[in-house]
């Protein structure tokens, strides 16, 4: 075994995060830095092949598996976390925030670096809870909005996990069952005639559609990201919504026509709901989810290329997205505000404000020279040509159904970005603002290089993407994608000029959280009011029987008196003062009280089990 294979890249970035607490906030920002791009030196040098194994449970545990898909994800997580890190530090975050990021980290590069299911759910899992207590550092909002993403994530998770076991049901029983083999999540089939998809593939692809913010279960992400400090916002881009991208592949290596709808659904829906935001960050997350539907549907039409597509372009978004939030960071650490409609125009008084906000919306955009690109390209072409089974035909005419959703959200990004840069930069009065500081200039800077270089060079980006070797030859800057490219700007400026009366006035939009908040909220209280309400009838019922029969062993003739029948007791009288010490009836005081402890244990037994 290599010697490199041996060591889990989570336990290089786990080291420095015990450095943390004890060194000086220089000291432990720069140790963090150095320890992430460790981690990518080790990504390019590491040779393919499986680490240490470990058996929990009889269940063998993968430490490290290195081939492609884990390899990329590796390079990008490292990367990406020394840019925040920097950036948080010109941010005068301190180093509690620091140990936390890191805390957040370390498990999302476990999960994408493990070479079986359990291992993945456990990194799955303390991901969720290090970046909840992430989250909550920043105090005020952001502790409300930790708490809803708490309970999404355990949700999720805990579907996850229930798909995994019965995963592990339906397989052989032995240590390697939850091995990835390339097979992804299957079992027995639903008992649906005609079914082939398994219960347990439903329960993980459901539990990973949580993380990936699939629609109808994605209101935790533009409900938290827009809350914490801006350089939390930072992190929390790149890492959770993308390892599940990942997941989604491991789980589904082969495609799956569901979940490449779904995606495109999403691609169309978070552009449609970003068009509708004034929140710069509540804006950046609704298009997490627009560009995480477009990986989604990569994988899910399932051959080479939109696999390679789908990679390449979580690759690319981690760049941009993560230099838009440093963008919209810039502009809400300067202004001391967070909505576009509350401040003039910044014009040209904050330019590498502008130019960094440019670099990160031409590139989410699919403007040529740019890296998204030729990511998005790829799974647009993958879309048209590698999926037959979407195509509708009418009469003398057909239609790509899935190319054409993803043509449609692309450009509602285009329009998106659009109204953001002219919102914040042209729209109202002009007013006067500091810039960027240097560090985040240096930072930002490099990040944008980044966008630029894999758009123009991009066979260094090709160099390393799983399933380029079964691609044929691609030539991105062909004259029919410049044309899809112009096609989509052509596009994405005539849905904001001619939306623009109704994007003016739209504050946010109604999603599903609006129902899911107060329905989780009152339905909570109906609950807990209910169950307090069954208690203390329970609770009455037992004290006061209780009571009752204490009573009757301390005074047995007035309890009897008061539970028979009014036309009995002139002869139950007669009977106690014949018998002196005895009660009115058949039994003796000793015996009364045996009768009374029996029936003070089935009352017991009926409040607790009945």
């Amino acid at each position: 075994m290599n010697e490199l294979l041996s060591i889990p890249p989570a336990l290089i970035v786990a080291a420095a995060a015990l450095i943390v607490p004890f060194a000086s906030r220089r000291i432990a920002h720069g140790v963090s830095v150095v320890s992430l791009l460790a981690v990518v030196a080790w990504a390019l040098l590491v040779p393919d092949g499986v680490g240490p194994t470990y058996t929990f449970m009889g269940l063998e545990i993968v430490t490290v598996a290195v081939d492609d898909f884990s390899r990329l994800m590796a390079i990008i997580f490292g990367g990406f976390g020394a840019a925040a890190v920097a950036w948080a530090y010109f941010a005068d975050t301190d180093n509690r925030h620091l140990l936390w990021g890191l805390a957040y980290v370390a498990p999302s590069l476990w999960t994408v670096m493990v070479g079986d299911w359990l291992g993945l759910v456990v990194g799955w899992e303390v991901m969720a809870i290090t970046s909840t207590v992430f989250i909550w550092l920043s105090g005020g909002t952001a502790v409300r909005a930790g708490y809803r993403y708490a309970l999404a994530h355990g949700i999720g998770g805990s579907l996850l996990l229930a798909g995994v076991v019965l995963y592990l049901f339906a397989a052989d029983p032995s240590p390697t069952a939850l091995h990835f083999d390339g097979t992804g999540i299957s079992g027995v089939p639903i008992p649906i005639a005609g079914s082939t998809v398994s219960l347990a593939a439903v329960l993980a692809g459901v539990g990973i559609g949580v993380n990936t913010a699939m629609i109808g279960l994605h209101s935790w992400l533009p409900d938290t990201y827009p809350q914490p400090h801006v350089a939390t916002s930072v992190f929390l881009c790149c890492y959770t919504t993308k390892s599940a991208v990942y997941a989604a592949y491991r789980a589904f290596p082969d495609g799956n026509a569901v979940i490449a709808f779904v995606g495109a659904g999403m691609a169309i829906y978070g552009a449609a709901f970003a068009l509708a935001q004034k929140d710069m960050r509540r804006l950046l997350s609704y298009h997490i989810q627009s560009q995480v539907g477009i990986m989604l549907a990569g994988i899910g039409v399932g051959s080479a290329l939109g696999i390679a597509g789908a990679f390449a372009h979580l690759f690319n978004h981690i760049l941009y997205k993560g230099l838009l939030f440093m963008a919209a960071g810039i502009l809400i650490l300067q202004l001391k505000e967070n909505r576009l409609d509350n401040f003039g125009a910044i014009g040209t008084s904050a330019p590498i404000a502008l130019v960094v906000f440019l670099v990160g919306a031409m590139s989410i955009s699919g403007v040529p020279g740019f890296n998204g690109f030729i990511s998005k390209g790829m799974v647009m072409d993958a879309a048209d040509y590698d999926f037959p089974s979407n195509v509708v035909v009418f009469g003398d005419f057909s239609i790509d159904i899935l190319f054409w959703m993803i043509v449609v959200g692309s450009m509602g990004t285009f329009a998106s970005f659009i109204k953001f840069g002219y919102y914040a930069f042209l729209q109202g009065d002009p007013i006067e603002t500091t810039d960027a500081n240097l560090g985040h200039t240096i930072v930002a800077g490099t990040v944008a290089a980044g966008c630029v270089i894999f758009g123009v060079y991009y066979q260094a980006l090709f160099a390393i993407l799983p399933e380029m070797g079964n691609v044929g030859e691609l030539d991105p800057y062909s004259l029919s994608h410049l044309l899809k490219a112009g096609y989509l700007a052509a596009g994405g400026i005539a849905i904001f000029v001619l939306g623009r009366p109704i994007i003016d006035r739209l504050h946010g939009g109604f999603d599903v959280d609006q129902i899911y908040d107060p329905a989780t909220f009152y339905g909570a209280r109906a609950i807990s009011g209910g169950l307090g309400n069954v208690y203390n009838a329970v609770n009455d019922l037992v004290v006061g029987t209780g009571w009752r029969l204490v009573g009757a062993v301390h005074d047995p003739n007035t309890a009897i008196r008061g539970a028979i029948p009014s036309q009995w007791t002139e002869a139950y009288d007669r009977r106690y003062e014949s018998t002196p010490g005895k009660t009115g009836g058949k039994l003796g005081i000793g015996l009364t009280i045996y009768v009374a402890a029996g029936v003070l244990t089935l009352a017991l037994a009926i409040a607790l089990f009945i």
